[in-house]
């Protein structure tokens, strides 16, 4: 009978394992954001998200971010992901959402950050989700736009995903 209850258990643990891993480094996009052109006649922005790899491991602070465009949740972002949103004119406030660990504190803490961004139509934008490592206050990530240039080098060894596969950045 604990040798039947065994098997159960590693299975069950086996299958949380392996479901937990694979939705760590996944981007998903919210198609349904009020300011997501879908339509590639009408006026858009092309907005490339990016989130490099870190140099290290940073536990909880390492799980997908979540990305806002005027206080609507936009984009979920992977670690070592990038990918390309068409968004609507707008004067846009993207803020970041993840969790990090203070030195003194023993449940992790929601971080925000926020930039104003002005995005027009027919324009190109890179934005940077840069880590920022303040040590014992934890790990938090803010958006910036950054150049072409830095980003395809950023991008190199980068995994697409959504609209970035069909339109890397490598090719620009």
């Amino acid at each position: 009978m604990m040798q039947y209850a065994y098997r159960i258990f590693s299975i069950i643990f086996i299958i949380s394992v392996i479901l937990v891993t694979s939705g760590c480094g996944s981007t998903s996009v919210n198609k349904k954001h009020i300011l997501v052109e879908s339509d590639s006649e009408k006026p858009s922005a092309s907005v490339y998200f990016i989130r490099p790899f870190t140099y290290r491991e940073r536990g909880i602070a390492d799980n997908p971010v979540k990305i806002e465009l005027n206080r609507k949740e936009l984009i979920t972002l992977g670690k070592g992901e990038y990918t390309l949103i068409h968004i609507k004119p707008v004067d846009a406030t993207i803020t970041t959402r993840s969790f990090t660990m203070f030195t003194n504190k023993l449940m992790p803490v929601e971080m925000t950050r926020r930039a104003n961004m002005n995005f027009e139509s027919g324009q190109t934008y890179f934005i940077h989700i840069r880590q920022v490592n303040e040590e014992f206050r934890g790990v938090y990530y803010l958006p910036e736009l950054i150049g072409l240039e830095t980003a395809k080098r950023m991008t190199a060894d980068l995994r697409a995903t959504g609209g970035a596969r069909s339109a890397k950045i490598k090719n620009l």
